[in-house]
């Protein structure tokens, strides 16, 4: 078989160094810029759209909430609002709005307490791999926290 300077015998003016290479660049040719989403549509940890849509003033809202999150309002006025409802009458206190206030911000202390739970069962856990990785580092944690224990 010859090859002339139009192509390979039998394909005139094919050039087969070309046709080679232009079926080989897609399998071996890669953009300059590679992205790839992982996990795409998912959330990991809390999120919070603020917009026009729900609310009047986007951005004031964002930079209220940065400086004192949703929760740390809500614990404010629940506070608050136990003074005042310890300051109320029985009739009061027995008003279904109230009730279920009350039973509201129990319901918001067990939250908080079982993730203190958790908090401290990881903390736990936490020294007891200082114990073996770093003895000095668990030495003073140890210490640290048994003049926290021991107050009262």
């Amino acid at each position: 078989m010859t090859q002339d300077s139009t192509g390979p015998a039998g394909w005139p003016g094919a050039d087969l160094a070309a046709l080679v290479s232009d079926w080989w660049k897609p399998f071996f040719s890669a953009p300059a810029t590679l992205t790839q989403p992982i996990l795409p549509g998912w959330t990991l940890g809390p999120s919070l759209t603020i917009n026009n849509a729900n609310s009047s003033a986007p951005q004031t809202e964002a930079d209220v909430v940065q400086r004192h999150s949703y929760g740390r309002q809500l614990g404010r006025i629940c506070d608050v609002l136990d003074v005042l409802i310890g300051n109320l009458g029985e009739g009061a206190r027995d008003d279904k709005r109230v009730v279920s206030f009350v039973a509201m911000t129990q319901e918001i202390s067990e939250v908080k307490l079982n993730a203190a739970v958790r908090r401290v069962n990881q903390l736990r856990a936490d020294l007891i791999s200082l114990k073996t990785a770093r003895p000095q580092e668990y030495q003073r944690l140890r210490e640290s926290l048994r003049s926290v224990l021991d107050q009262n």
